[in-house]
């Protein structure tokens, strides 16, 4: 039996540029003021004609499209090249849809952000001691189930709250809680049950409801099995400079954590309204962006020299994702890949030094 871990986390806020170069090149910048958008096209064209990515690129400033390009193939054996239209798994992107729900909620006070789990899993190991809080900002200390390697028949199959909760209470926890800041992704499936619990709703549904219509979404829900006749991406993994079909994730396998169906447009349009206090209260969106634990509750800290941007990245099965917004120059970039053979790091880099008109070589 192949064992796959189920990888949906990847923070890839690996050295970045800010630490990777001589202070010399660190000088202050502007991002888009000479944007060179021919080198950009060129540097998307050459991931695709190299095999290095595919997928999709949105930049947005001052809360308008600046910059859109699609490359490469959503489904290479029907030959269904990339649009603005195609959506991605985001994967762990989620996290920011789903720490916003349930900071709505506490604005409704249906919860606190002092809560604890044995309200609603009493079952959960350290139950009574775990917070809302400590589930959002990752230091609940539960055990991140994601690590495990699982079989294909696991991994493709559905999974129902009952088998995940009985899971995680298998796995058990790593550290007490409060005690320090780990990423898990048992955190957000636990986050999203109680959105459904709350709610008396699907996840989906509460998803569409309180994010996806009130904002005009209309590339972005809770995902399924992946429909290409809906401008649906399958997803690759490089294989002797070509690309083999990735294996499907059922998505009830990740819910609230890492299942949301996306693009690059609607990923910036829900950011730019987020950080324009227009998802959330002002109040709430200033606990979102405390990383003073290490995360932020549904954002990470990214640098880019200089400048500091909260967003989040992904990982799942061939797709990788990325979003990074600058709250200092009001912009925010995002992509969405089916199928890279380099670091998703370096393509953002790539991204962001020809956006800032620095200097960069094309690969």
């Amino acid at each position: 039996m192949k064992n796959i871990k189920l990888k949906i986390l990847s923070i890839l806020i690996i050295c970045f540029i800010a630490s990777c170069s001589d202070d010399s090149t660190n000088d202050s910048f502007e991002f888009g003021e000479n944007f060179d958008q021919n080198k950009m096209d060129n540097f998307l064209s050459t991931l695709e004609e190299q095999n290095l990515g595919m997928g999709s690129v949105a930049i947005f400033k001052d809360g308008q499209v600046d910059y859109q390009k699609s490359f490469g193939q959503a489904d290479i054996e029907n030959n269904i090249t990339a649009s603005a239209q195609t959506k991605y798994r985001i994967a762990s992107i989620t996290k920011t849809f789903t720490a916003s729900i349930i900071m709505q909620m506490v604005e409704e006070n249906s919860l606190t952000l002092s809560t604890t789990l044995d309200n609603f899993f009493p079952e959960l190991p350290n139950s009574n001691l775990i917070t809302i809080e400590n589930l959002l900002n990752h230091r609940s200390g539960l055990f991140n189930y994601t690590e495990t390697a699982y079989g294909t028949d696991i991994v493709t199959q559905p999974a129902t709250q009952q088998q995940l909760i009985d899971l995680f209470i298998e796995n058990g926890t790593v550290f007490e809680p409060n005690e320090q800041t780990a990423y898990s992704n048992t955190n957000y499936v636990i986050l999203g049950f109680i959105i459904e619990n709350i709610d008396q709703k699907s996840y989906s549904d509460a998803l569409r409801d309180r994010i996806i219509i009130p904002l005009g979404l209309t590339d972005t829900y809770n995902g399924g099995a992946i429909d290409t006749s809906n401008d649906e991406a399958l997803s690759y993994n490089p294989q002797s400079n070509d690309w083999a079909l990735a294996i499907e994730t059922n998505t009830t396998l990740v819910n609230a954590t890492g299942s949301i169906v996306s693009s690059p447009l609607d990923l910036n349009t829900f950011y730019t309204e987020l950080f324009a206090g227009n998802v959330v209260s002002q109040n709430s969106l200033q606990s979102m962006q405390d990383t003073s634990q290490g995360l932020g509750i549904g954002l990470i800290p990214i640098p880019f020299f200089e400048k500091m941007s909260l967003g989040h990245t992904g990982l799942l099965d061939g797709f990788q994702s990325y979003i990074m917004h600058f709250p200092n120059d009001n912009v925010t970039m995002s992509f969405t890949l089916n199928g890279v053979s380099m670091s998703s790091n370096d393509v953002a880099i790539g991204i962001l030094s020809i956006y800032s008109d620095l200097e960069y070589t094309l690969p």
